[in-house]
């Protein structure tokens, strides 16, 4: 979506549900172009606008889709035990 941070305003979803407050390292959102881009030299960090978060089946045992960069979220900057889920 376009918006940064959460407002009641937002269509209601048939499947998902909203995330927002998600940053990136080492990357950052570009929002003329709606996509990823080099991040700014010493701004490593970047927000995310509110996105639309879904399930997906996971693909059989062996066949990973090696175009599909499997990206882990972390509740904080210190990984380990704040791992949520791979993106």
């Amino acid at each position: 979506m376009k918006k940064l941070y959460w407002e009641p305003d937002l269509p209601p979803l048939k499947e998902g549900a909203y995330v927002f407050g998600l940053q990136v390292e080492g990357a950052r959102w570009d929002p003329a172009v709606g996509q990823l881009e080099e991040s700014f030299p010493k701004k490593p960090f970047s927000v995310l606008p509110v996105v639309n978060c879904r399930s997906v089946p996971l693909a059989p045992e062996g066949k990973e889709d090696k175009s599909v960069y499997q990206c882990p979220v972390y509740m904080t900057v210190a990984r380990g035990a704040t791992y949520v889920f791979t993106a």
